[in-house]
């Protein structure tokens, strides 16, 4: 490594809670954020779907995705988010004076799922009872960068 770049661990922080350990390299350093809240999708379902693409680029998640619409409500909602991503990435890279990056150039950083609020309804039951059903919400935060 040369003198002129000093590498070194720094914990970056986007958006409001999103930490990632990133290597910093000369400062310039850039983040697309997107956040998907009170979605109609189970948490549990959605990190399920999640963990199969922690890590990998955008252009070969956009690929896994593609495939997974067909089965998977949650793949449809996770493609949208993650465009929306690219999409605010490339702003953030306009804003900073720099050019727009392809999606093979790109990363997904941090990509995870929140339990949000539950909706309760009451189903009619035999004697005049009411049983619960509960509805669950989720959001959905990706983070991407080069």
């Amino acid at each position: 490594m040369s003198d002129n770049v000093k590498i070194k661990q720094v914990l970056v922080r986007v958006a409001n809670s999103v930490r990632i350990l990133e290597n910093e390299n000369a400062g310039d350093i850039c983040y697309g954020v997107a956040k998907l809240r009170n979605t109609r999708y189970g948490v549990l379902k959605m990190r399920r779907l999640i963990d199969i693409l922690r890590g990998k680029t955008v252009e070969k998640t956009f690929g896994i995705l593609s495939v997974m619409r067909t089965k998977l409500k949650g793949a449809l909602i996770v493609e949208k988010t993650l465009k929306t991503a690219v999409n605010n990435y490339n702003q953030a890279r306009a804003k900073k004076g720099g050019i727009a990056k392809a999606a093979s150039e790109l990363k997904i950083r941090a990509i995870f799922a929140d339990g949000g609020p539950i909706i309760k309804r009451a189903r009619p039951r035999s004697h005049g009872r009411a049983f619960s059903i509960h509805k669950a919400l989720s959001h959905l935060t990706i983070v991407v960068s080069d």
